[in-house]
């Protein structure tokens, strides 16, 4: 349809199971999709080709370029790019009136964003950083269980893309850039404890678990471990303003993978772990993404516990891996519903972008998607 909406998706990583969605809703016009390499945007748009009947550009972008001319002619831009070029990009697209979102992942970047000034005239435009799986849905997911209960105490988000078929030494596959990976690994992580917003080290709150929902992918009982991680951006201090008294964000990973890592010197790491955990994530080796969000709080004057809980897998249909689709497509429809001015104008993270209201559109949407993705109420007081 000539009159639909226009992406501007950069990055072919994440970003081709972005363009995928966005080319699969009836509403959009086109998918233009970039890379540094003119070869490899025209690859992946091929790729996308066969599987949607939707018209995709591809074009070769340098952010380094001044590319404001692209910028303008779309209705929003969706970077998949390491998370240092955002806030660049973010200013760009402002200034051009243009909305824009990210995956996000990188404190410092997410707080360059937010501090970005918005021009005269330029009110109306969305900017949202930080829409990927985490940081992203899980922190609008907790969102959403916070308004559904009348007060609550805690939020917990337990999130991580892990191999099917683990392997030795690392028992992990590279989902995603070793730079993510890395600053996973080495930044502190803030948490809201007590209610206060402190900052704890590497690994901090470290255990073994049982998860009924993971048994027979990597032991019989599907025992993982999951370890404070900063991916959840600003959501400590979002959620303090709210009266949280504790929050965290755990990344789950196979048991070893926190042995592995924990003696690697910063300088040393893609040295290190690169060679174990390149295996290409196919139908040979497939990934999932287990994630459950978790609050506890007062409903109707009763203790009350309430969660998410989504187990995506590897797609042998479309080839996306688990992280590529939690991650992208839950993007997408955050962009598809920026074009359709179902967010909060201005600059805001994700858990924050979205009235009561939108969340119910955004559940919707995001649960057509996955079906899996369920909600569990129980009383505990």
């Amino acid at each position: 349809m000539d009159n639909g909406y226009r992406y501007l998706v950069l990055g072919t990583g994440v970003g081709k199971a972005i363009a995928y969605l966005l080319a699969t809703f009836e509403d959009t016009c086109c998918v233009t999709i970039t890379d540094e390499r003119f070869g490899r945007a025209l690859e992946v748009s091929d790729q996308l080709q066969k599987l949607v009947n939707k018209a995709f550009i591809p074009f070769e972008f340098n952010v380094e370029r001044d590319m404001s001319f692209l910028i303008e002619s779309h209705d929003v831009v969706i970077s998949a790019l390491p998370a240092r070029f955002n806030d660049r990009l973010a200013a760009l697209a402002l200034g051009a009136g243009v909305h824009f979102c990210d995956l996000g992942g990188v404190l410092d970047v997410t707080d360059r964003i937010l501090k970005i000034p918005v021009p005269k005239g330029k009110e109306s435009v969305s900017i949202i950083t930080d829409c990927g799986l985490m940081p992203g849905l899980g922190m609008m997911l907790s969102q959403g269980l916070i308004d559904h209960l009348d007060r609550t105490e805690s939020v917990e988000i337990l999130v991580g893309g892990i191999p099917q078929r683990p392997r030795p030494p690392v028992f992990y596959q590279r989902v995603f850039s070793l730079e993510g990976l890395k600053h996973l690994c080495y930044d502190p992580a803030p948490v809201l404890a007590n209610y206060e917003v402190s900052t704890v080290e590497r690994f901090s709150d470290h255990e073994t678990m049982t998860v009924s929902e993971l048994a027979g992918y990597a032991n019989e009982t599907g025992q993982i471990e999951v370890f404070v991680t900063p991916g959840a951006a600003r959501t400590p201090w979002t959620f303090q303003k709210q009266g949280l008294k504790s929050f965290r964000e755990r990344t789950v990973r196979h048991p070893g993978f926190v042995d592995f890592v924990r003696n690697i010197p910063p300088e040393k790491f893609e040295e290190a772990i690169g060679p174990h955990i390149n295996i290409p994530v196919n139908a040979e080796n497939p990934d999932l993404v287990w994630m459950r969000v978790l609050a506890n709080g007062i409903r109707s004057g009763v203790a009350t516990q309430v969660s998410y809980t989504l187990l995506d897998r590897f797609d042998e249909r479309t080839g996306f891996t688990a992280m590529e689709r939690t991650t992208g497509f839950t993007t997408a429809v955050i962009a598809r519903m920026m074009v359709k001015g179902e967010t909060r104008p201005g600059i805001n993270t994700s858990e924050c972008a979205l009235t009561a209201e939108q969340f119910g559109l955004f559940l919707s949407d995001t649960r057509m998607i996955f079906p899996d993705l369920r909600f569990n109420s129980r009383v505990i007081g």
